[in-house]
C-alpha cells in the first residue's frame, strides 16, 4: 500500500471513530506504532488531528474540507477556460469517469445535447445539469452521500462499484499540484479517483495555474497514472519541461 494511500485511509479511520490510541491503529493497520506516529505526525501538521496520552483525536476539519458550493465560487474563470479546452477530449470518447469536483462539472456543461456518451460519476449534482441530454447515459456510482461536501458518494459500497467499472477516460481535478504529482486537502474521494484512475485507458488532470505548487494535505498519486495535464495558462516552464518528459501532455 502506498504511503500516501495509508495516511488518507488512516485519517479517515481517526475521523470516523473521534478518538482512537495508537496502538489500536497499529493493530488495525497491522503497522507498527511507530511507524503510525510517523503518520500522525503529518496529520498533526496539518492541523487534522491532536495528539493527547498516546491517543490520537480529530480536530476541526470543517476549514480543510470545503463543500462543493463553496469550491464552486473559486476561480470561475480559470475553470471555464479549462472546460472549453476539455472539450475537444470529451467528443472524442463514447465513456468517461468524472469526479466530484466543481471543474469537471463546469465541462460537462458545455456538452452539445446532441452528443452520446456514457459518464460514470460520483458526483451527485451532475443529475441537476444532465437529466435532460437524451443521449447522454448517467450512471451514478452508488454508496452513502459525503456529508463533507454534499454531493460526494464515497463509501465501501462506492469503491466496491468502481472496481467493476472501465471507461475509455477519466476526467479529475484536485486541489494541488506539483512535479511529484498532485494532492487533495480531504480524503473524500479519493479512493474511488484511484480505483477509476486504474481502470482509464487515458486520464486527464483538469486544474488551474493557481493549484502549482499547492500540496494539500493528502496526495492523490504521482504522474504515473496522467497522460495529459489540462491548465488555463501556463504556471512554470522548468515544471512543464519536467512533465513533458515524463510523456505528459500539457494543453492550455
Amino acid at each position: 500500500m502506498k504511503s500516501s494511500t495509508r495516511q488518507s485511509l488512516m485519517y479517515d479511520y481517526i475521523k470516523k471513530h473521534k478518538e482512537v490510541s495508537v496502538n489500536h491503529i497499529a493493530k488495525y493497520f497491522n503497522i507498527s506504532p511507530a511507524t503510525v506516529r510517523r503518520y500522525l505526525d503529518k496529520l498533526e501538521k496539518n492541523g487534522l488531528i491532536c495528539r493527547k496520552y498516546g491517543k490520537a483525536i480529530v480536530s476541526d476539519f470543517s476549514k480543510e474540507e470545503l463543500s462543493f458550493q463553496s469550491r464552486s465560487l473559486r476561480n470561475q474563470e480559470y475553470k471555464h477556460r479549462i472546460a472549453r479546452l476539455t472539450q475537444p477530449y470529451l467528443k472524442s470518447v463514447s465513456s468517461i469517469f468524472v469526479d466530484a469536483s466543481t471543474t469537471t462539472l463546469e465541462a460537462l456543461k458545455l456538452l452539445p445535447k446532441s452528443q452520446t456518451l456514457t459518464i460514470y460519476t460520483s458526483n451527485s449534482a451532475i443529475f441537476h445539469y444532465l437529466q435532460d441530454y437524451p443521449n447522454v447515459h448517467l450512471f451514478v456510482l452508488g454508496g452513502y452521500l459525503s456529508k463533507t461536501d454534499g454531493v460526494s458518494l464515497d463509501s465501501e459500497i462506492t469503491l466496491n462499484i468502481a472496481r467493476q467499472i472501465y471507461v475509455d477516460s477519466a476526467f479529475i481535478s484536485c486541489s494541488g499540484f506539483t512535479h511529484e504529482g498532485f494532492f487533495e486537502t480531504a480524503t473524500t474521494g479519493i479512493e474511488v479517483k484511484r480505483v477509476m484512475l486504474q481502470n482509464s485507458s487515458h486520464n486527464y488532470l483538469l486544474a488551474d495555474h493557481t493549484k502549482f505548487n499547492m500540496t494539500g494535505v493528502f496526495q492523490v498519486d504521482d504522474w504515473d497514472p496522467i497522460h495529459t495535464l489540462i491548465c488555463d495558462s501556463s504556471f512554470d516552464p522548468k515544471a512543464e519541461h519536467l512533465l513533458k518528459s515524463k510523456g505528459i501532455s500539457v494543453i492550455y
